[in-house]
This record gives structure tokens, C-alpha cells and sequence, in this order.
């Protein structure tokens, strides 16, 4: 009988998950509505668990929480920037060039990217030289894999210097 009960909560458990699966497409189609209509800024908040930093992403399924974890550069960037703090309020830019030259703060340049693969991202001005990997949850955040980011403030940290260059 305990072999039909395991059997019986493992396949609810993939149910439960595969269901999760459904209910992301929502959030996929607000990314996109968001990239079509948006002025480009966006708000992203990241909160650490235990030594682990995951992404929150707005309606994300909690049964498919394992999938916003920061890896591949991003744990090491957030946790330079977070100074301790257990939770990050990151406000960004999806930048276009012209946007991109007049900004003076932090910056994130995309060097790779493929659609299932995730996008590569790397600080031009080398301040932060570890390459940051964004998995493809990226995309039911910004709707895309932008080019160019450009990064406003961190928690209370304005990341940008007031004066704009013509």
C-alpha cells in the first residue's frame, strides 16, 4: 500500500508541475504586451534564499520556482550589489543606442544569445568582469534578450550620473 501512496503523490506532483507549465504562458504574453506598449523601464527584484539568489517574476508559477535561480555570473553580481541585503529592487532600461551613449552608469552589453539558450551579457566598462548568463525566464520578464542594459539603481543606489551628454 506505502508503494501505491508514493506512486499516487509523484504523478500529482507531475501533474501539479505540468499544469504550472500551462500557466506560464499568461505571464509570457504580459512580457510582450509590456515590450510592445512599454516605455522600456522595468522593475525586477530579486530576494536570496539561504546562499541562493532568485529572480521574482510577476504570476511565475511557485511550483517552477527552482527555474528563476541566478546562475553563471548573476548570483556574483547580485551579491556585490546587494551589500548584504537579502532582497534586490532593480530598476532598468532596455536601452537603444542613441539612449545607450548619453548614459554614464552601469551598462550590460548582450554577446550572445539563443532563444532556449539564454543571452550573455558583459560590462563594457569591465568594472564587473565575470560574463552574467540570464536563463530563458528572461523572457517572461522583458518579453526579449535586449541588446543593450541599462542599469538605473540598485535598492537605493542611483546607478547614473545626472547630466546627459547632447
Amino acid at each position: 500500500m506505502s508503494k501505491l501512496t508514493t506512486y499516487f503523490k509523484e504523478s500529482v506532483s507531475v501533474l501539479k508541475k505540468g499544469f504550472a507549465y500551462a500557466r506560464v504562458v499568461p505571464v509570457l504574453l504580459v512580457a510582450l504586451l509590456k515590450r510592445l506598449t512599454g516605455d522600456g523601464f522595468y522593475e525586477v527584484s530579486f530576494t536570496k534564499t539561504g546562499r541562493k539568489w532568485y529572480c521574482n517574476v510577476p504570476g511565475f508559477p511557485k511550483e517552477l520556482f527552482e527555474h528563476t535561480l541566478m546562475v553563471g555570473g548573476a548570483a556574483k553580481f547580485l551579491e556585490y550589489y546587494s551589500r548584504g541585503e537579502s532582497e534586490i529592487k532593480a530598476i532598468i532600461k532596455i536601452a537603444n543606442e542613441k539612449e545607450d551613449r548619453n548614459y554614464c552608469g552601469m551598462r550590460l552589453y548582450k554577446t550572445q544569445s539563443t532563444l532556449t539558450g539564454g543571452a550573455f551579457y558583459k560590462d563594457p566598462s569591465e568594472f564587473f568582469t565575470e560574463e552574467i548568463w540570464l536563463c530563458p525566464v528572461t523572457l517572461f520578464l522583458l518579453g526579449r534578450y535586449p541588446e543593450r542594459i541599462l542599469i538605473y539603481k540598485i535598492n537605493k543606489n542611483h546607478l547614473h550620473c545626472p547630466i546627459f551628454i547632447e
